[in-house]
């Protein structure tokens, strides 16, 4: 959104003027802001007002029998993980000469108020990917298992039913039809509380972007080789391809049912809320800042806490 009461041709003729602007940008760049990232629509973006969040994670899918004696009852039970938020900032500083007499330098000023915008969006992105290229080490609840894992428990309080798995430790390239089948068929195994499947159906794959393009390619086609013969392409159009920019592996890829997410999302990201006065702080003319060093500067701060939550609807196919 442009404030029309300022342009890169008409210069600001006080700091005042030049931090006004920038405050309304930044804010009007956050109020468009939309959650729409890989790392949001996937996964739980949280607004919270504290800085310590406990979040739940019940067992209580019921299951109808035969009655036989007494009615039957069942015991909720849970488990939980904290999540807690830390400060992280970045900030823009500029000569406040250089924005009273040049163009360029007031366009950059201009420009920042978005850009922090947008780099707080690719932060949390950042944080999301490192989680699930480590996920393989990262306990589950303090039940004995990781996140992605080869024998994760139906019901983490009755360990006699049967396992399932989100981990593939010796997979095949993305960019087959046989080799995303065999995840699939995988996937569709995922069992809940009861032992029974959970019926996990994934629609979406994340790959490094050196993947995303030939993927799609494949994804896309009609007719497909195999065994020398042309046959339909099951999956044609089927998978929303992702790439993750933030991947460092150029072969790892996961699998994701998006549709499972209100009910057991994969990650989470807390956001806390603080003060305006605490997220955008202001170093004027009349800061020590400035006064050594003739610069105005706008520090942004923001408080976030990141954390595998279930695995139930993700799967993580590792590729040497």
């Amino acid at each position: 959104m442009t404030n029309p009461l300022y342009t890169s041709e008409t210069l600001p003729t006080t700091s005042l003027a030049a931090i006004r602007e920038f405050d309304d940008r930044y804010l009007a760049a956050m109020g468009a802001a939309k959650a729409d990232t890989w790392a949001d629509r996937l996964g739980a973006l949280v607004p919270t007002n504290s800085p310590l969040v406990t979040f739940p994670v019940s067992q209580l899918r019921t299951k109808f029998q035969r009655t036989q004696g007494e009615s039957r009852g069942k015991t909720f039970q849970e488990k939980s993980f904290d999540l807690k938020s830390e400060e992280f900032d970045d900030g823009y500083e500029a000569e406040l000469m250089k924005l009273f007499t040049q163009t360029f330098s007031y366009r950059q000023w201009q420009k920042a108020p978005a850009a922090l915008v947008a780099a707080e969006e690719r932060f949390r992105q950042k944080q999301i990917a490192l989680l699930l290229e480590d996920g393989e080490n990262a306990a589950f609840l303090d039940v004995g298992k990781n996140f992605f894992s080869a024998s994760h428990y139906s019901n983490v309080f009755d360990t006699s039913l049967d396992t399932w798995s989100n981990y593939d430790a010796a997979g095949s390239d993305v960019v087959s039809v046989t080799n995303i089948q065999a995840q699939v068929v995988e996937m569709n195994q995922v069992r809940d509380e009861n032992g029974d499947f959970l019926g996990v159906a994934p629609d979406t794959i994340l790959v490094h972007p050196s993947k995303a393009e030939p993927l799609k390619n494949l994804l896309k086609k009609e007719m497909i080789a195999e065994s020398s013969v042309s046959v339909s392409n099951p999956y044609m159009n089927g998978f929303t391809v992702v790439p993750v920019n933030e991947f460092t592996d150029l072969n790892d890829w996961y699998l994701v049912d998006s549709k499972l997410i209100g009910e057991v999302a994969p990650w989470v990201s807390l956001r806390q809320t603080v003060p305006s006065s605490l997220a955008l702080r202001v170093f004027d003319e009349a800061s020590d800042f400035f006064k050594e060093t003739g610069r105005l500067k706008i520090s942004a701060h923001i408080w976030y806490g990141f954390s595998l939550a279930l695995p139930h609807a993700i799967r993580k196919v590792v590729v040497a």
